[in-house]
């Protein structure tokens, strides 16, 4: 039988779908899913779009191929003048189930890839169905004005409003901001702005336009657009009286830790979690108005009482706080050795009796249960050294364990066995019963992580869903008797006994005391006062299929976007969707809005790149904030720290591996950015002249600056500036990537402000990727 892997999916797969799923991309849950069960309905429903693009029953499209090329070329004249594009009718159009063909180009130029882009044509309407542009800055020369957000909206309202104007009649900007799909501490290159479909005044779940918009230039990076045409949807009515105090009093406020919208983490320390009172529910409720019972995934509806978390949690305790019950705890500041990690993943197998011979195969990235960008591991992925070495016609058994990079945990496990030809059925399997494989699930935890037994509670809403014959059991961590949601062991047992995958999410946190908590009952009356339930359409699944359908529903919901608890000790509302962004900027950076450096400054903040306390944009900034920012216009797809190796010996002798900032200093003096010796002194003010230098070598010229030849620089105190630097300057000031002030004079010596150090960067960005560009391809 051929077992599809769950603690193995492609990180940025997964990653991508649930931030699709979370703005409304993709309409597959209607809003009824958790992060958790997104990673398994990403499995289902890749499983389903095969099934529909396999089952022939589409009919002709009224588009045809001829007819799509020609409107696409139409569309994007400049994009495709003189390419050849590969085209392909495509299936798995989430709309209406409807037929896309799809247009895509990825062509390697002679040095880098310098046309990556793809474009949806739907086949039945020839409208505008997607867009993406992977090489957005491919042609840009710095010399493009920076876009603010709102002038950024206003031109991905001019897309939407061009692409589908009829669709755009029914829709609403929506307010909230989202995780970008790249990894943190990397500036952003562009905004994204979704519009949520509105019939009746109500919102539609799942349907919208979404519109990227590359803040250097204005041009259009991505474009999707999810809409059920066919829709009919019901008449709302007037809401049941009373249903929110029956909600409260049959599912019941639990009081949770949380790490909530706006939670800090520095690169080494623990963040802090919130002690959260919420409704004991797997993510928001949607109630059917009319029996007022929860909808599930697949179209059905379930008491409230039966949709409980969970039951019998243990009373809260203990009045001091912690980080993992042993005093302070931080992130261990290198990475163990790859020696290490393969040890531990032989370990790890041993344990459960497969004693063979490892091999690295790859690495990912991932965070908590719930999708939380601060708690982010990294982990090298190894595999049976033989289990490539696949002979036809031979049952083949894939196994891979992940182990953490820092602490040597083996984070993840999977096995899936594969056979040449026809895939086994199951079939003749004999199957075991929940409760077997539940014990087989608290074995396996035992066996491999003894410790943590003791440490969980069982999420009983997860027996509620399976994939195929499969067991999915999820195990949530206590902490002070309360659970922390965000860190989980889930286990999938298969229908004949096997552990095929085992995923363990634990991190450092620091629980505060219980001490000095608001009630449940002050709780509960404060959720009653502040949330209300209101309609929502979504489109439900049904049994047979995981699909949604093609006419929605009416539901009742709190809030259609995001989960709300009361926070035990402040008594606010806390958004405790971690899906949502959570920039630096949101902590309360204020950009004074007359300040000429306005739009470059707020780039940085958006990008949670600006100190969150004391800033002042006319301040000297530092030589390590300096780097920082730098770097983070140059790393596009990787965090500076996945370059590190564990046990190198620091560069500088005044940045020790501890130093929150160490492995990015560390990686900008490998890639020859500062010089490589001596005292780096992190905290002194950053001189413009020294900025310009990092800056030149950085984009890669560095070698043309140390030419014996003069490069001319026109300011009036070119002859300022130190004979080293010169050139550096000069390139700079050349390239118009930093300009002299109102009297013409560069000012080597003097520091470098977070305003001049915001425009210069933000100037040099498309060069900065573009040249980053160059590393990877």
């Amino acid at each position: 039988m051929k077992r599809i892997s769950l603690s193995i999916i492609a990180p940025l797969t997964v990653l991508v779908f649930l931030i699709f799923f979370k703005t409304g991309v993709c309409a597959a849950s209607g809003g009824l899913f958790t992060d958790q069960q997104v990673m398994y309905s990403t499995v289902q429903v890749s499983s389903a779009l095969a099934e529909t693009a396999s089952s022939g029953q589409k009919s002709e499209p009224a588009i045809s191929q001829d007819k799509a090329l020609q409107i696409a070329r139409e569309m994007f004249q400049e994009l495709l003048e003189g390419k050849d594009v590969d085209i392909q009718l495509d299936d798995s159009y989430m709309g209406d189930n409807s037929q896309v063909w799809r247009l895509s180009l990825f062509d390697r130029g002679e040095e880098r890839w310098s046309e990556q882009f793809e474009i949806g044509i739907d086949a039945d309407t020839g409208s505008l169905s997607s867009f993406a542009c992977f090489n957005r800055t491919a042609g840009l020369k710095g010399s493009a004005s920076l876009l603010s957000k709102e002038a950024a909206r206003q031109k991905a309202e001019e897309y939407a409003k061009k692409y589908r104007p009829a669709e755009f009649s029914h829709t609403r900007l929506s307010g909230r901001d989202y995780l970008d799909y790249s990894t943190g501490n990397v500036m952003k290159d562009a905004y994204t702005f979704s519009w949520e479909r509105f019939e009746n005044g109500i919102p539609v779940e799942g349907d919208g336009i979404h519109v990227g918009v590359d803040l250097f230039s204005g041009r259009l990076t991505n474009f999707s657009v999810i809409w059920h045409s066919n829709a009919v949807f019901p008449q709302p009515g007037s809401l049941p009286e009373g249903l929110e105090n029956k909600v409260i009093k049959e599912m019941g406020l639990i009081l949770s830790y949380q790490i909530i919208e706006g939670a800090k983490k520095s690169q080494q320390s623990a963040p802090e979690a919130t002690p959260v009172y919420q409704l004991n529910s797997m993510g928001s409720l949607a109630i059917n108005p009319g029996s007022g019972e929860v909808y599930t995934w697949d179209g059905k509806t379930t008491p409230l009482s039966q949709y409980k978390r969970f039951s019998n949690l243990p009373a809260p305790k203990g009045d001091g706080s912690s980080i993992d019950g042993s005093g302070p705890v931080q992130q261990p500041a290198q990475k163990i050795s790859q020696a290490e990690a393969q040890n531990a993943a032989r370990e790890f197998l041993r344990k459960i009796g497969i004693d063979q011979e490892v091999v690295r195969n790859g690495s990912g990235s991932g965070s908590g249960s719930s999708g939380n960008s601060i708690l982010v591991d990294e982990t090298w992925i190894y595999s049976l050294k033989d289990q490539n070495n696949w002979e036809p016609g031979k049952q083949q058994k894939n196994v891979n364990v992940g182990v953490d990079v820092f602490t040597g945990e083996v984070k993840l496990y999977d096995v899936f066995t594969e056979y040449a030809g026809d895939d086994q059925s199951s079939g003749d399997i004999q199957k075991i019963t929940w409760d077997v494989a539940r014990n087989k699930a608290l074995d396996f935890i035992r066996l491999v992580s003894p410790e943590k037994l003791g440490q969980v509670v069982e999420d009983q809403s997860m027996s509620r869903y399976r994939i195929q014959d499969d067991y999915i059991f999820n195990f949530v961590r206590l902490f002070n008797g309360i659970p922390f949601l965000q860190d989980t062991i889930m286990i999938c047992v298969s229908a004949g006994g096997e552990i095929t995958s085992y995923n363990c999410n634990w991190h450092a946190v620091k629980f505060p005391s219980v001490a000095g908590l608001i009630t449940v009952e002050e709780a509960e009356k404060i959720f009653l006062e502040k949330m209300h339930l209101k309609p929502c359409y979504f489109y439900l699944s049904s049994e047979e299929s995981t699909m949604p359908g093609e006419q929605p529903v009416l539901a009742l919901m709190f809030d259609n976007h995001r989960e709300i608890g009361i926070d035990a000790r402040s008594g606010q509302l806390a958004a405790i969707d971690v899906t949502e962004d959570q920039s630096e900027n949101k902590s309360g950076v204020v950009i004074p809005s007359g300040h000429w450096a306005a739009v470059p400054l707020s780039v940085l903040a958006e990008s949670g790149l600006l100190p969150a306390e004391g800033f002042d944009p006319d301040k000297p900034v530092s030589r390590r904030d300096a780097i920082r920012i730098l770097m983070s216009a140059s790393e596009r797809y990787y965090y500076p720290d996945s370059f590190q190796q564990g046990g190198e010996k620091a560069i500088f002798t005044d940045v020790s591996p501890d130093d929150r900032d160490y492995a990015v200093i560390q990686t900008a003096a490998k890639r020859g950015i500062m010089e490589k010796s001596g005292r780096f002194l992190p905290d002194q003010p950053v001189l413009r002249e020294d900025l310009a230098v990092w800056l030149v070598r950085a984009l890669g010229y560095g070698e043309v600056a140390d030419m014996p030849v003069k490069i001319e620089l026109k300011t009036a105190d070119a002859n300022q500036v130190s004979e080293k630097a010169r050139n550096y300057v000069a390139i700079a000031y050349g390239l118009g990537l930093i300009k002299g002030d109102e009297n013409g004079l560069f000012r080597p010596a003097d520091q470098a402000t977070w305003a001049e150090l915001a425009s210069i960067v933000t100037r040099a960005a498309p060069r900065l990727m573009s040249a980053n560009d160059d590393r990877f391809y």
